[in-house]
């Protein structure tokens, strides 16, 4: 069996261990992008991408309004 690996300094502050990676690139970073200009949209959106320079895939879509108090 394989041994799980012991408690690391990320553990400390989030108690789950849960840790969201980029499918695409397994880059850990996430950035939030307005994107109001999509066609056939009636409110403006929010769309999370991967923060690497190099992958930018889109994770999710959420509306703008649960990102952003605006």
């Amino acid at each position: 069996m394989k041994k799980e690996s012991g408690r690391s300094f990320f553990d400390k502050f989030c108690a789950a261990g849960i840790r969201p990676v980029c499918p695409k690139c397994g880059h850990e970073g996430f950035i939030a992008l307005l994107d109001d200009a999509v066609v056939n949209a009636d409110k403006p959106m929010a769309v999370i991408a991967c923060a690497s320079k190099s992958c930018h895939a889109a994770i999710s879509v959420l509306p703008a309004s649960a990102v952003w108090d605006d």
